[in-house]
């Protein structure tokens, strides 16, 4: 096979081994929308917001913007923090790894808000775990470092409604097009370690003469316009691969 491959004998070779890329393709698809549809749970996204700072009220205000950074960072590391952690996890019978592996905290810059994403495949404890793990960081908050401009946006629990993250026709068709790029790969592999001639092209390219005809090896190879003319004349016998006449 030649090292350099142009544009044309990719698509001999896609014609050639277009069984074997569909094939391979199905196959992929198929195990693709198994894993999709029966294996893999949805997953659910709930998010609950906290806010930090003094809004609408008299009092002390926060000004200093190095300080309301402050303070979010402290809240931030606070929400995963042990003391948050373990008195949510005891509730719903977590451990602390399956915990952080569920919660995510985020803060757009520039933004006194805070937003709790929580992703778990049961929708209701998703929702519930959202709520409960704000709820007691803003409580645990206030009552060990006596913050009071903290508060959650969502005070009624149930009010965020979780969605369902991802879509199974999206993973399906990115299923289908992995299984297609499978099935080009391996056309191209199993063409590259076969030795055999498949074309007269090929004959010429590897040997730079033309070719000046075709021979078949045996007589069931010949094309069936020329299989009569290996028809025994009327009146005769074939035994054996020779022509016998008949005795009168």
């Amino acid at each position: 096979m030649r090292e350099q491959m142009d544009i044309r004998e990719f698509f001999r070779i896609f014609k050639r081994r277009v069984v074997t890329i569909l094939i391979t393709t199905l196959c992929v698809s198929l195990l693709s929308g198994a894993a999709i549809f029966f294996l893999l749970k949805p997953t659910y996204e709930a998010k609950e917001y906290i806010l930090i700072g003094n809004f609408g009220h008299d009092g002390e205000v926060y000004t200093d913007t190095q300080t309301i950074n402050r303070l979010i960072a402290s809240t931030v590391d606070f929400i995963t923090s042990p003391i948050v952690l373990e008195t949510v996890q005891d509730h719903f019978k977590l451990s602390q790894e399956e915990m952080e592996e569920r919660i995510t905290v985020k803060n757009k810059e520039g933004s006194q808000i805070i937003s709790i994403v929580i992703r778990d495949n049961d929708l209701e404890r998703s929702q519930e775990l959202a709520h409960l793990l704000a709820a007691t960081s803003v409580e645990k908050m206030k009552s060990s470092l006596e913050l009071e401009d903290i508060t959650m946006l969502n005070k009624n629990e149930g009010t965020n409604i979780p969605e369902k993250v991802g879509n199974p026709i999206v993973n399906l068709l990115i299923g289908t097009v992995v299984g297609l790029f499978c099935g080009i790969g391996l056309a191209l592999l199993k063409d590259h370690w076969d030795d055999s001639i498949q074309s007269v092209v090929q004959i010429e390219d590897e040997l730079g003469l033309p070719v000046l005809g075709v021979v078949a090896s045996t007589k069931d190879e010949l094309p069936k316009v020329y299989r009569k003319q290996f028809k025994a004349p009327k009146g005769n016998v074939r035994k054996g691969g020779e022509i016998h006449a008949k005795s009168h």
